[in-house]
């Protein structure tokens, strides 16, 4: 190694083999605008996999970076990484502004079902916010989702049939929501058998007759009732022979 060139790695990291059949981990390349922590646990999971060594574990985490962050690690101390944990805890203190945004049990409880919409739809964002809240326990999720829910049907059925757990809560509303939907087609096929039968019912329409010609049409008069001009005839006078 050439002597002028600046390694952040101490001696024991570099000199530690790779293990046979390396190949790079395909967990992307973290490059100073990612989620850190996210990053981390990416490359936690390849290392456990694969089983990499402490030593190793550093080589190939630095493999991982580029751009902002790799130009971050060629500016390290030289010999100042010994371990992983050395090597991860100054990359979370460098790139804590890049951490995403941990929600709280507070956001939970703001989500509201709003009056025309759909339980599938309010299920749907309140998983998605209540991934971002890793603390909420099975008993934070029912409070708040229950919290949140609109005083229909289905909230007033958890009051009088109560759940044991967060996940019985959601299969409950998924039973419902099927229940309902198939309430919903079977309405729609008995309203569309009701028109069609209707139209079955309706009398035939007359056949079509043809229409009279205008003497038959024309009624018939009684004698002496028959008002038109008699035809007359001009005399003629013609010259008698003579005698």
């Amino acid at each position: 190694m050439d002597p002028k060139e600046q390694v952040p790695f101490s001696t024991r990291v570099l000199c530690e083999k790779l293990p046979e059949g390396y190949w790079p981990p395909a967990i992307g390349e973290y490059d100073g605008s990612q989620d850190s922590e996210d990053h981390l646990r990416k490359f936690r999971n390849i290392a456990l996999l694969h089983q990499y060594s402490d030593a190793i574990k550093c080589r190939v985490f630095l493999n991982t970076l580029s751009g902002s962050a790799q130009k971050w690690c060629d500016g390290l101390p030289n010999g100042s990484i010994t371990c992983y944990h050395d090597f991860k805890t100054v990359f979370l203190r460098h790139f804590a502004s890049s951490r995403k945004y941990q929600k709280t049990d507070h956001c939970l409880f703001a989500l509201k079902q709003g009056s025309a919409e759909p339980l599938q739809s309010y299920i749907k964002c309140f998983n998605q916010v209540a991934q971002d809240v890793p603390s909420a326990t099975s008993e934070i999720l029912m409070s708040a989702f229950s919290h949140g829910l609109i005083e229909g049907e289905f909230f007033w059925d958890l009051i009088q049939d109560p759940v044991k757990n967060f996940d019985e809560m959601l299969g409950k509303a998924t039973s419902y929501i099927n229940v309902k939907e198939a309430q919903a087609a079977e309405r729609k096929a008995d309203k569309v058998s009701t028109s069609t039968n209707k139209l079955e019912k309706k009398p035939p329409h007359p056949p079509t007759q043809p229409l009279p010609r205008a003497q038959d049409a024309r009624p018939p008069l009684g004698p002496g009732l028959d008002t038109r001009p008699t035809p007359r005839v001009a005399a003629v006078q013609a010259p008698r022979p003579g005698s």
